[in-house]
């Protein structure tokens, strides 16, 4: 695998295969805890690492695409958030409210936008893991986030189809 040493899986227990352990009682619906749990970690832990990527489990991003990024973006000072942006309408939590987020499939940020996310943000409720995400990036970084919207040819999200070639991304159920 191309990622090789880079690659840091976060689990809900820990592993010999899990390098981050958070939310032992994970359900879809915590995923917003677990989400706060592995920014808390990356902030703390990889401090010299200048680029992380967030995928779903069913989800492939083409390997020149990120490289390009990271050479595009490698030394950039201001917070870099690259995704499929969606702007987030939560009138019951202000802290959520009016600000945009990845759509999860994949999103890419840079050290600086770790220095300044705000991992402490409080919200009533359960919510999508994403759209917390990006209120934090919001509620910490402000306005001086540069976000770029991601090239979504290069993102294959459930299905992987090219040329004769079709997979299908998804977990299979135990029968």
């Amino acid at each position: 695998m191309w990622v090789g040493e880079y690659l840091h899986t976060v689990c809900d227990f820990g592993g010999p295969e899990c390098t981050m352990a958070c939310n032992a009682k994970s359900t879809y619906g915590t995923l917003d805890k677990k989400t706060i749990c592995f920014t808390n970690i990356i902030k703390e832990k990889y401090t010299d690492t200048e680029f992380f990527i967030k995928l779903d489990d069913d989800a492939f991003v083409d390997r020149n695409y990120v490289l390009g990024l990271v050479k595009k973006y490698k030394g950039y000072e201001k917070p870099v958030y690259i995704s499929d942006f969606i702007l987030n309408l939560d009138n019951r939590n202000p802290s959520l409210n009016h600000s945009y987020y990845g759509n999860g499939k994949f999103y890419m940020f840079n050290r600086a936008l770790l220095n300044c996310i705000d991992t402490g943000i409080q919200y009533e409720g359960k919510r999508n893991e994403d759209a917390v995400f990006g209120a934090m990036v919001h509620n910490g970084c402000g306005p001086d986030v540069l976000k770029v919207p991601e090239d979504d040819s290069k993102i294959y999200h459930k299905t992987y189809r090219n040329k004769n070639k079709s997979i299908d991304l998804a977990a299979l159920s135990n029968h």
